[in-house]
């Protein structure tokens, strides 16, 4: 009686197809085809996956896929697989369901917002910027006022010598101030909410 391993042999090379055509046609192992040909059963997977590829190699050929079945079965007492992993089956693939990605999607939402707390906390705990662009520090004038201007965050409010100044959407401010004879010194303070303050002074000196 032939055995399936030589059934197949037999119709693949009557066919003129090649062992390696045929497993990727299959989308298997070459190896696989080879042990299925050779008869080595115990180096296949599980039957039940033994019993499919009998089938898809069967219908590939045109043979009567039920005949081999009936064949392999009379071969290869299938309660004597050891059940042991086969160096053929493949890893095991990560599958992704919904079970599993709603807590997946859960922890991203918490490390995102986490992760936003963490900027919105170092920002309110940062003080804000301040850029004085006028007058220069230690300078001298003849003009008894002056324009003070410069740059801040748009959240922040500005004060000069304690008091306040608009800011503009931009964050930029501009104020004058009149000066006293002899040396002024001008205190520009920047403060935001909870924030700590940012100073800026500028000594400037009113020469008659």
């Amino acid at each position: 009686m032939q055995k399936v391993g030589e059934i197949f042999q037999e119709a693949r090379t009557a066919k003129n197809i090649s062992i390696k055509k045929a497993a990727a046609d299959l989308l298997l192992k070459t190896e696989i085809l080879e042990a299925l040909e050779a008869g080595e059963w115990h180096s296949l997977p599980e039957p039940a996956y033994v019993r499919g590829f009998i089938k898809n190699y069967a219908n590939l050929l045109s043979l009567d896929s039920n005949r081999l079945l009936a064949l392999y079965r009379a071969e290869y007492d299938e309660n004597k697989f050891p059940h042991k992993a086969s160096p053929f089956k493949g890893k095991k693939r990560l599958m992704f369901t919904p079970n599993k990605l709603a807590p997946l999607a859960f922890i991203l939402v918490t490390l995102v917002f986490l992760v936003y707390l963490a900027i919105q906390y170092t920002s309110v705990l940062k003080a804000p910027k301040l850029q004085v662009y006028t007058p220069q520090d230690d300078s001298n004038t003849t003009a008894s006022v002056i324009e003070i201007s410069g740059n801040t965050e748009k959240e922040a409010t500005v004060s000069i010598d304690g008091e306040l100044v608009a800011v503009d959407p931009s964050g930029n401010f501009r104020h004058q101030i009149k000066l006293q004879e002899g040396q002024n010194i001008i205190e520009i303070i920047a403060s935001k909410k909870l924030s700590p303050k940012s100073k800026e002074t500028r000594l400037i000196r009113l020469i008659r």
